[in-house]
């Protein structure tokens, strides 16, 4: 029990690595700001607003928590953690890659919905942020519902 109540004993604070860890795989996205999206047919009617709230509410909370809260442990750079993340975060890069290019498909997107999250988690633990993966782990379930739905 000691524990589990010392991993929620974090620091309000500002941590650079929950913002970088935040901020990576939201760059692809700033290419819908700079080229046409190729597959812009594939976008669905939003029937999900109820969805979306929870969504971006789960977003916002999990963001806050990773960028604002600080643990008192440190975390190595270079371990297991990491290395993994940045696997993730370069498999991620290259579905959009494929997505800008050779078009998207079900599957496709559908790991676009997964890998992050799987990331943000990962970026998490590794900076003993434990209470931001309960927000985390709302918002990719309700993120993958929205992409099932969506293009499915």
């Amino acid at each position: 029990m000691g524990e589990t109540i010392e991993l929620l004993r974090n620091n309000v604070g500002f941590s650079w690595k929950g913002l970088i860890i935040f901020l990576l795989p939201m760059l692809p996205n700033v290419l819908f700001f700079i080229f046409k999206d190729p597959n812009g047919n594939m976008s669905a009617a939003n029937n999900h607003f109820v969805l979306d709230i929870v969504e971006h509410g789960s977003q916002v909370i999990f963001a806050t928590l990773l960028i604002f809260m600080v643990s008192r442990k440190d975390s190595p750079v270079l371990c297991g953690y990491t290395i993994l993340m940045l696997i993730l975060l370069l498999a991620y890069y290259g579905l959009w890659i494929g997505y800008f290019t050779i078009g998207a498909d079900f599957i496709m997107l559908m790991a676009m919905a997964v890998l992050p999250v799987i990331y943000f988690i990962l970026g998490e633990i590794w900076l003993h942020n434990i209470l931001a993966v309960i927000p985390t782990a709302i918002f990719g379930i309700v993120h993958i519902i929205i992409t099932y739905m969506d293009y499915h």
